[in-house]
């Protein structure tokens, strides 16, 4: 996909997000999102953080949408934000921090899961 086409997706992902998404609903994933610091319009930006920023809004849409519907998979969003740590920077200063926060997600989600078995 080229960049131009990559920074359109990442525009519509913002208008679903901003469209589908509660403002008071507390994704933690929008957090890593805004931490990224890569908007649509910076032109600047590799495309590989373009599509960590495409997943992590997808993310948490997903998560979002798990938590209203339960035809909707809750493992959707974990997948998604899977996807989009394989974009981000592996020697970034905040990669620590994400895969942290990913690991205390994975607890959170599978704790979750066996609540409700």
């Amino acid at each position: 996909m080229h960049k131009e086409q990559l920074m359109e997706l990442h525009q519509f992902f913002v208008h679903v997000y901003r469209e589908l998404v509660p403002s008071e609903y507390s994704c933690e994933y929008i957090k890593i999102y805004e931490e990224l610091d890569v908007r649509p319009h910076h032109i600047h930006k590799l495309k590989t953080e373009q599509r960590a920023a495409i997943f992590l809004l997808s993310a948490c849409i997903a998560n979002y949408l798990s938590h209203e519907d339960d035809a909707i998979s809750k493992n959707l969003s974990m997948k998604l934000l899977e996807n989009a740590f394989k974009y981000i920077n592996p020697k970034s200063e905040n990669m620590k921090r994400y895969i942290e926060h990913l690991k205390v997600l994975e607890n959170k989600e599978s704790d979750d899961m066996e609540s409700a078995i």
